[in-house]
């Protein structure tokens, strides 16, 4: 008996996912990847069972069904998201002679920041230096895997490249991007003070609609994903994000 067409396409997603979700279990950067691709090739396989039960099984039929719609929906948010994050990939020119620069965390490693966070300090460092009065913000608590909070190693990584201390202000009871930007206007902003926010371009629209929402300027600064594969699982980690921010009302 000839499978139906329709069940050899799902059977054929499921593979398509599972491929590049294997390699990413195998470099901790890019271990969500795995979980995103891995849930999409779960999916898709239990979609091609209920297909090809369909014919005999009014149960199967219905969730065949419903699998094709929250797919269609899945692919319709994951492009108009991606869309939102692309758009917002640029440096905005009134980033310049900022007060305050929010210098959003990420990853550390025993003795060194991630490749992603480093980018951002170096975007940080050149800033500081076109704008000799800005003092920076550095955001980032400590994480269950982190030796210290990811604050302080940003201060150690300025102060090493020849940022003086008194400009490096800390932030680091936080663990999210939130409240990286709630704790900084606490602890260290006023009413007309110049913000702009330095951040990894993935992560930007996020970031310029979290400081809007915050009461502060939503002017940012990019600084680069290395590595492409990375660049990919950032974004789909970012798609999530996004998604929960506008599922929740906390985007608008």
């Amino acid at each position: 008996m000839r499978e139906p067409s329709e069940f050899q396409i799902w059977r054929a997603l499921a593979v398509l996912f599972v491929l590049p979700a294997l390699p990413c279990l195998l470099w901790p950067p890019a271990r969500f990847g795995a979980e995103f691709f891995g849930a999409l090739a779960v999916g898709c396989a239990g979609e091609s069972i209920a297909v090809r039960c369909a014919a005999a099984s009014r149960t199967a039929r219905r969730v065949a069904a419903l699998g094709r719609v929250l797919f269609a929906l899945f692919l319709a948010s994951f492009l108009a998201i991606q869309g939102v994050i692309l758009a917002g990939c640029h440096a905005d020119e009134e980033a310049e002679n900022a007060d305050f620069l929010l210098v959003l965390g990420a990853q550390i490693y025993a003795d060194r920041p991630s490749a992603s966070l480093q980018t951002r300090l170096d975007a940080a460092y050149d800033y500081l230096q076109r704008n000799p009065d800005a003092c920076a913000i550095l955001c980032g608590g400590q994480g269950s895997n982190e030796i210290m909070p990811e604050a302080w190693m940003m201060r150690d990584y300025l102060r090493a490249r020849g940022i003086p201390e008194e400009r490096l202000l800390i932030e680091d009871a936080s663990s999210n991007t939130i409240q990286n930007i709630t704790n900084a206007r606490r602890q260290y902003l006023s009413p007309g003070d110049r913000t702009a926010v330095i951040t990894n371009e993935f992560h930007l629209s996020r970031a310029r609609r979290l400081m809007a929402n915050a009461g502060l300027d939503p002017y940012g600064i990019p600084a680069p994903t290395p590595y492409l594969s990375l660049r990919i699982v950032l974004h789909l980690r970012e798609y999530c994000s996004v998604l929960g921010l506008m599922v929740s009302g906390r985007w608008f």
